[in-house]
């Protein structure tokens, strides 16, 4: 999913979470990385958010060192599906939230990118009720999804996409492979992800 991100600036939304609702933190993981996080708290339960946190900085890690890459950082909001619904709209034309949105700041199959130097690989948002009905309906902990979305979004930040079959088995290889890392079991025996395919 590689999106459009020169928007407009616009005035924010009125049915935005207050600056009250958003939780700003940076995540730093053993080897460096960065995830600059945004979470809506009155949607987002803390006890799930802390044990994401735990993990998904080991993951950035990995998926880094797999493509050569420095330290580098990434942006994550953690919102509502109305927020996301909003986001989608504006930058894909979909009136509807999905479960995952990645606004990469490179192509990184053009962009002459040194994966030596550090750099802010884009952005990643993930929409809370999307995500636990995706979970219930495959009857999976909602902690799992969180990640695989997440490990879906990175793949996404780095050039990989689901549009045809070869690239969707390469990306679906690759998130078993790092989920597996975690003990999160194939997201994909069951059931594919809303929005995909």
């Amino acid at each position: 999913m590689v999106h459009d991100t020169n928007a407009s600036d616009t005035a924010p939304d009125p049915d935005s979470p207050g600056d009250d609702d958003i939780s700003y933190s940076d995540w730093q993981s053993p080897a460096g990385a960065v995830i600059e996080a945004s979470i809506d708290t009155k949607i987002w339960p803390d006890a799930l958010v802390n044990s994401f946190q735990q993990t998904a900085p080991k993951i950035f890690d990995e998926i880094l060192a797999m493509h050569d890459s420095a330290p580098a950082s990434v942006s994550l909001c953690l919102c509502d599906d109305l927020q996301m619904q909003q986001i989608n709209r504006q930058h894909r034309q979909i009136d509807r939230a999905t479960n995952v949105l990645s606004f990469p700041a490179y192509d990184m199959r053009s962009d002459k990118i040194d994966p030596a130097v550090p750099a802010l690989l884009g952005d990643i948002v993930i929409a809370a009720e999307t995500v636990v009905r995706e979970a219930d309906a495959m009857q999976i902990p909602v902690a799992d999804h969180l990640m695989h979305l997440f490990v879906h979004g990175m793949l996404h930040l780095f050039g990989y996409d689901h549009i045809e079959e070869d690239m969707a088995e390469a990306m679906e290889t690759l998130e078993i492979q790092f989920l597996a890392e975690v003990g999160i079991a194939n997201p994909y025996q069951n059931a594919q992800l809303e929005g995909d395919r």
